[in-house]
């Protein structure tokens, strides 16, 4: 008898009363989108002020030139932390309790990691910056700082996510960008405004975040003794989960890599801005990623986990494409009103860029499901191919085109994201089209009632 997929919350409900087997339920998925929804506004409100803030200050050429200062630091941190945060969410999700040997454990590994990191990228700088930049050395060498402490607010965050403390969190997850913002109005009322100043106190958010949650877990990172076993067996899982990740990080972050290499700075001044606007799909879809995770990990039957993760997915397809079309409806007149009228050349590639942040949104979304529910390949491949397309078209389209062209073939490059994960579902997993179809009346009355009670926090 083939397998049946409810499609609808009340329907896993009854599923579960009946006897299916899951893990005990340890946070409610409401009360953790209420959580990192909280967080995701927070963080919004933070990054558009301190981006206005670059941009109108800066300029073009200037903002351009922090986007170089900061790049290799915020590109390694997905790529080189081997999903040792999903490592860790994973395993606690497992136990009651994290044990404060998991947390001294994770508490070393980032130090280790991101210091051996951090030295490696100081004598790797300046044979990734053209000559022509080569001006911005010293503030680039200091900055790589920035590994170390968001690896220890990753990690040991990981264990809340783990453990559902999603709101805990949602809270370490906006303070950086608060504390970024605060540093920058510093730097502004005392007349420092440079591209250093605003990578300093991008650092400065990220290392009192560091201190403030080793402060959280500070008995457990003394008085418990970090074992061998345990970060071997969160690496060994964490590499498994890491293959599908570096692919995604690369498609996500090689349109970025390709222009410092291809394109003048002013350039990559007006395509950080047309990504700011894009940038609300991230603010959406990471409460999504986030949960979605979590809730797929702790399930012990794989027909329920993929029940759990179509429910997610149906609710993040219309998260996405709702911010998707209030994005592009505001950009016309966002973009000079916010960052300027020298910015206006940004808005057409702004336009490309939300519609490649659409399927980005649902892939991400539907590859961390899958990965919880150890299906990690699939993610592997998709990423892969939308790479290839991204290279093979990006390339000459950037030389021929410019910005307009890079931000069209990434479009191209998420839309075979996205098919190649949903055809993976349909065909090898046999879960029904229907399941994965968010745009029908069951589904906008789950979203309804999922962000009910986030609507009566905001209003009170």
């Amino acid at each position: 008898m083939p397998p049946v997929y409810p499609d609808t919350i009340e329907a896993i409900a009854v599923g579960a009363a009946a006897g299916s087997a899951v893990a005990p339920q340890r946070f409610s998925s409401k009360r953790a989108y209420v959580g990192t929804f909280t967080a995701m506004a927070a963080i919004r409100c933070a990054g558009v002020l301190t981006g206005v803030l670059a941009a109108r200050l800066l300029g073009p050429t200037g903002r351009g030139e922090l986007a170089v200062i900061i790049f290799l630091p915020v590109l390694l941190i997905p790529l080189a932390e081997f999903e040792l945060p999903r490592s860790i969410a994973y395993t606690v999700s497992k136990q009651e309790q994290a044990p404060g040997e998991l947390a001294a454990t994770s508490f070393w590994l980032a130090i280790v990691l991101g210091g051996v990191q951090a030295i490696l990228l100081v004598f790797a700088l300046p044979l990734f910056l053209p000559a022509g930049k080569l001006y911005l050395l010293s503030t680039a060498r200091w900055f790589v700082l920035y590994l170390p402490a968001v690896y220890i607010t990753l990690f040991l965050t990981g264990i809340d996510q783990g453990t559902g403390r999603f709101g805990r969190f949602g809270i370490f997850q906006a303070l950086p960008g608060i504390l970024y913002l605060v540093a920058v109005l510093v730097a502004c009322i005392i007349g420092a405004i440079s591209p250093s100043a605003f990578a300093l106190a991008m650092l400065c958010g990220a290392v009192a975040t560091a201190i403030l949650r080793i402060a959280v877990d500070r008995k457990a990172i003394l008085h418990s003794r970090p074992c061998w076993r345990t970060a071997s067996s969160l690496l060994g899982r964490g590499i498994s989960f890491y293959i599908p990740a570096v692919a995604g990080f690369a498609l996500m972050r090689a349109d970025t890599f390709l222009l410092v290499r291809l394109t003048a700075t002013e350039a990559i001044g007006l395509y950080a801005v047309a990504q700011a606007m894009a940038m609300g799909q991230i603010g959406a879809v990471n409460p999504f990623v986030q949960v979605v995770f979590a809730a797929v990990a702790r399930e012990t039957e794989q027909q329920q986990a993929l029940q759990t993760l179509a429910h997610h997915f149906r609710l993040a397809q219309l998260a996405v494409l709702s911010v998707g079309l209030v994005a592009a409806c505001l950009t016309p007149w966002a973009i000079p009103l916010l960052f300027g009228a020298k910015f206006s050349a940004a808005t057409t590639t702004a336009y490309l860029l939300i519609a490649a942040s659409v399927p980005w949104g649902m892939s991400q979304v539907l590859e961390q499901g899958l990965r919880a529910a150890s299906h990690p390949r699939p993610g592997i491949v998709s990423n892969l191919l939308g790479l290839g397309v991204l290279f093979g078209l990006g390339i000459p389209a950037c030389v021929r085109f410019g910005i307009i062209g890079m931000a069209a073939s990434l479009a191209a490059a998420e839309f075979i994201n996205l098919a190649a994960l949903i055809a993976f579902c349909v065909a090898l997993l046999k879960m029904p089209p229907r399941l994965l179809w968010a745009l029908k009346p069951a589904t906008l009355r789950e979203l309804t009632i999922s962000a009910r009670p986030l609507l009566n926090r905001v209003l009170s």
